[in-house]
C-alpha cells in the first residue's frame, strides 16, 4: 500500500468536517409528500401529461434539492399500485436515468463564469485562450481515460475500485460518466506548455497559450470548497479532505507538477481545516443565516 493510500484524519479534523453548522447532512424527506404526489399525479393526468413525466420532473427536483429520503418516497409513491417488478424497474429506470442527467446542470458555474468575464477589463480579456484544451479526439481518447483512473486512485486508493463497483450498482453509466466526463475530461488537467517563467506570484501554472493549470492539490482544494459550501454532502466533503492530503504523497498523484506556495501546510490537518474553516466564512458572508444556495432550508 502506497503511503497516500494509508492516509488518515486527525478526531479534530474530522470534527471540523461534521460540524453542524456545514450541514453536512442530506435533506430529511417530510410527511407532507404523499398529498404533495398526489396533487402533482392528479395535475399531470387532468393535462394528459403521463408518469414517466410527472416521476422525471420530481426526481429531478428532489435530487436537486439533496433529499435522497424523498427520492425513495417518490419511488414507492410511483409504484404503489404495481404488482409486477418489471413496471416497478421501468419507474426505477426513470428515476435513476434522471438522477443521471441531473449531473450536468450546474447553472451556478455558467452565471459565475459568464458575470468573470462581463467583469473583466478589455486588455486582459485579449490574454485569455479562446482554444478549447479538452476536446476529445481519436488520438487523445486513450491518455483523457487513462488521467481519469490515474486521478481517481490518487484520490480513493485503497478504496478506488470498491467505490466504482457500488457506484456501477447504482447506475451502471455512474462510473462511466464520472471517470471520463468528470475526472479524466476535466478534473485532471490536460497536457499544455507552461510559462517558463511560472512562479507563485505569478498564478502558478499560466499557459503561454492563455489557459491556467490548477494542478493536483489545488484540484482537491476546489472539489472540497465546492462540496462544503454546497453543504449536506458530508462524505464526499470526507472524501477530497483525504484526497487533499494524499496529493503530496507518494502515489498521490503530483507525478512532476511543480509544487505551490504552502503545499505542505494544505495537505497537512491544519491546513485542511483552515480550508474548510475558510469557505464557511466565504458562505457565512453571503448568508448570515446559514443557508446554502442549494436551498437547504426549503420546505415541501
Amino acid at each position: 500500500m502506497s503511503s497516500a493510500a494509508a492516509t488518515t484524519l486527525s478526531p479534530a479534523l474530522k470534527a471540523l468536517i461534521n460540524a453542524p453548522h456545514a450541514r453536512g447532512a442530506a435533506i430529511p424527506t417530510s410527511p407532507h409528500l404523499s398529498s404533495l404526489f398526489k396533487r402533482i399525479e392528479d395535475d399531470a393526468r387532468s393535462k394528459d401529461i403521463g408518469i414517466r413525466t410527472w416521476l422525471c420532473l420530481s426526481t429531478a427536483s428532489l435530487v436537486t434539492m439533496n433529499s435522497p429520503a424523498a427520492v425513495c418516497d417518490l419511488y414507492s409513491y410511483a409504484t404503489r399500485s404495481m404488482a409486477k417488478a418489471e413496471d416497478k424497474a421501468m419507474a426505477a429506470a426513470v428515476m435513476r436515468e434522471t438522477g443521471l442527467k441531473c449531473i450536468s446542470f450546474s447553472g451556478q458555474t455558467i452565471n459565475a463564469l459568464g458575470a468573470l468575464r462581463a467583469h473583466l477589463e478589455d486588455d486582459v480579456k485579449t490574454h485569455l485562450s479562446t482554444e478549447p484544451t479538452r476536446q476529445p479526439t481519436p488520438e487523445n481518447i486513450e491518455s483523457i481515460s487513462a488521467r481519469a483512473r490515474d486521478l481517481w486512485d490518487s484520490i480513493y486508493d485503497p478504496h478506488s475500485s470498491k467505490l466504482l463497483s457500488k457506484l456501477s450498482c447504482s447506475h451502471p453509466d455512474l462510473p462511466v460518466h464520472i471517470l471520463n466526463s468528470h475526472y479524466g475530461a476535466l478534473l485532471s488537467d490536460p497536457p499544455f506548455q507552461a510559462n517558463d517563467n511560472d512562479n507563485d506570484n505569478n498564478l502558478p501554472g499560466l499557459a503561454k497559450l492563455g489557459h491556467a493549470k490548477i494542478g493536483r492539490t489545488l484540484t482537491s482544494v476546489v472539489a472540497i470548497a465546492c462540496l462544503r459550501a454546497q453543504q449536506g454532502v458530508g462524505p464526499q466533503v470526507t472524501s477530497h479532505v483525504f484526497g487533499l492530503k494524499k496529493s503530496v504523497l507518494e502515489g498521490g498523484g503530483l507525478g512532476d507538477e511543480l509544487p505551490i506556495q504552502g503545499q505542505a501546510f494544505l495537505a497537512s490537518d491544519e491546513g485542511a481545516q483552515w480550508v474548510l474553516r475558510t469557505v464557511d466564512e466565504v458562505v457565512a458572508s453571503l448568508r448570515p443565516d446559514g443557508s446554502s444556495s442549494f436551498a437547504a432550508t426549503a420546505k415541501l
